[in-house]
């Protein structure tokens, strides 16, 4: 059955894009009434995804019939694992593979906030200026709602789209040229992305769980770049290292060394760049000066610390970051 889901992306999405029969991305401007502001760096899409309308028991299902819950209502939450399942590896791979983040509010996370205005500031009342000036904060709960949600996300088809993102012609352009989001005004996939999403879907068994696993640690790491700096580059070296992994039981060879360090490096040759073995070193370096020094970037520790090195640690995570990307990109490709 087709499942829809609002999620959102640190870039617009103004053209839709479709996997197969398996999902599909839609700009929310498709759908009458979603909010937007202009203040927001959060930019809402709806995720439309085939996922198998199967049970399974809640852990604690019983608690909750105690609790007063319904059989309905428990009934209703046994297909929600397997949903959030396949929308998680769906919003995963979008990370990883392309240059955005996408990702959807965790509604148990709340916090203090006020209100800003859909529109701009100067478009405001006297009376409606004194109103956002005077506020008081209220305990927030993330999330996106409006009068005609119910009825989207209750919709059993694909939306019948007119415009498909383009892709790039160029691959290592794409994630090497301003990929950052600052500097992207829409979305854009890089080329021979249905391709990648085949060999990824092609996968079984233990195979596609370890890559999966490797998947989700980049798409963390993308995720709390700009926040969590120390912690977001070990998420994206793990993932090297476990894509490192794997890709050396499939085609090492008895005169390669296995270790760590060096099945990194190989893993990074083979499928970045063969000239950069010294850039593959200091990237190596530094997880061991943050996992066993505990030596966390200057960001972390003191915003407003020297900004020549905080610009400096800035470009060697971006380049961390792409650099698995486009590892895990060629991966795909080849394998």
């Amino acid at each position: 059955m087709i499942r829809k889901s609002i999620i959102f992306t640190d870039v617009p999405l103004l053209k839709a894009f479709q996997y197969r029969e398996l999902f599909q991305l839609v700009p929310f401007f498709y759908f009458e009434g979603m909010p937007f502001s202009k203040y927001s760096r959060h930019f809402p899409a709806v995720l439309e995804y085939e996922c198998e309308d199967k049970e399974e028991a809640l852990p604690m299902e019983a608690e909750l019939l105690n609790r007063g819950l319904s059989e309905d209502v428990v009934k209703l939450g046994r297909t929600l694992p397997e949903s959030q399942r396949v929308k998680r590896e769906i919003l995963h791979l979008l990370t990883a593979l392309t240059n955005y983040c996408f990702f959807e509010y965790n509604a148990s996370v709340g916090y203090y906030g006020v209100q800003a205005p859909m529109g701009d500031f100067s478009t405001l009342s006297p009376k409606e200026t004194e109103k956002f000036n005077n506020q008081i904060s209220h305990w927030t709960i993330p999330a996106y709602l409006y009068p005609k949600v119910g009825e989207l996300l209750q919709q059993q088809t694909f939306t019948d789209c007119t415009e498909f993102c383009e892709e790039a012609t160029n691959f290592m352009d794409y994630y090497t040229n301003n990929p950052e989001a600052d500097h992207q005004k829409q979305i854009q996939f890089p080329p021979a992305m249905e391709f990648c999403l085949d060999r990824y879907i092609a996968m079984r068994g233990d195979m596609r769980k370890g890559v999966r696993h490797c998947i989700s640690l980049l798409a963390d790491g993308v995720e709390s770049f700009n926040y969590k700096r120390s912690v977001s580059t070990m998420a994206t070296i793990a993932s090297i290292e476990g894509m490192a992994n794997i890709d050396f039981k499939l085609y090492g060879t008895a005169d390669e060394t296995n270790r760590p360090t060096a099945r990194f490096i190989r893993y990074l040759k083979r499928y970045v760049a063969g000239r950069s073995e010294e850039k593959y070193k200091l990237y190596y370096s530094r997880r061991g000066e943050i996992c066993h020094e505990g030596s966390i970037f200057l960001g972390d520790d003191d915003l407003y610390g020297d900004i020549t090195e905080q610009d400096r640690d800035w470009i060697l995570r971006l380049e961390i970051q792409q650099a698995a990307r486009i590892a895990l990109y060629n991966w795909l490709r080849r394998n």
